[in-house]
């Protein structure tokens, strides 16, 4: 009887064992799977932005302004972001991929032109707007818990911004009229190093360099020639964010 009782006892600690350690086994699965799953989702986010900015003007006729370059004061802001991510373990445990989409505000500035020379056409204006910016990404998980990972992007650029050339030269022999550019539109590159917490929430430290298409303008002169300038803005952004995911269930609670 008392070999019976043992056994029945050993029967009944080997079976509460069992179930301790697969729910063990199954909530890590969890943590693990939570971490992949929070990555396939919707995540929607926002980046504090320090943005500096550089303008390259040409005076295509050659008057004093070739590969003139003007800089402006750095803009602060915050961007919102929606991001997607994609695993294929076809390819790696640790490969990742998806897509984004950020909308972002630049002020309106003034360029400054740090060559010393005085410059037909004057120093382009850059009026303030928005710029959306889809983009693809593509990265690495850099640990085994797959918490840190790194990725780089590129995508396109859409915006309302435009240019405004100025002339701002009172030793020259033509008093320009101010002509505006269309919208500018462009490219982005960038890369990303982020952190997925256990709390799901994502945080991120990035850099994005974007480079708005080259803008033709014909400026008239008061002698009745018109006078064509080349200007092409770019940005550099240096930013901190977070992401946090974007269910349905969250939305309607």
């Amino acid at each position: 009887m008392k070999f019976i009782k043992q056994l029945k006892l050993l029967t009944f600690q080997v079976i509460v064992s069992l179930i301790i350690l697969n729910t063990q086994i199954s909530f890590a699965q969890q943590v693990v799977n939570s971490q992949i799953t929070n990555l396939q989702t919707f995540l929607l986010g926002a980046n504090i932005n320090n943005t500096s900015k550089k303008s390259k003007s040409d005076d295509l006729l050659g008057y004093n302004r070739q590969g003139r370059e003007t800089y402006s004061d750095n803009d602060n802001n915050i961007s919102l972001t929606l991001t997607k991510y994609f695993s294929n373990k076809d390819i790696s445990d640790n490969f990742i991929y998806g897509f984004s989409v950020n909308v972002a505000h630049l002020k309106k500035f003034e360029g400054r032109d740090t060559s010393g020379a005085l410059a037909l056409g004057g120093n382009p204006i850059t009026f303030q707007g928005y710029y959306i910016n889809p983009e693809l990404k593509v990265g690495s998980f850099l640990d085994e818990k797959k918490h840190f990972f790194i990725n780089a992007s590129y995508g396109k650029v859409f915006s309302d911004i435009k240019q405004r050339f100025r002339d701002d030269n009172p030793a020259g022999l033509n008093t320009l009229t101010d002509n505006t550019s269309s919208s500018l539109e462009g490219t982005s590159k960038g890369i990303e190093l982020a952190y997925n917490s256990e709390s799901n929430i994502i945080y991120k430290l990035g850099l994005k360099n974007i480079h708005f298409k080259r803008e033709i303008n014909q400026a008239a002169g008061d002698d009745g020639h018109r006078f064509p300038f080349a200007d092409q803005l770019s940005l550099r952004t240096i930013y901190i964010g977070f992401d946090m995911p974007l269910t349905l269930d969250k939305i309607f609670k």
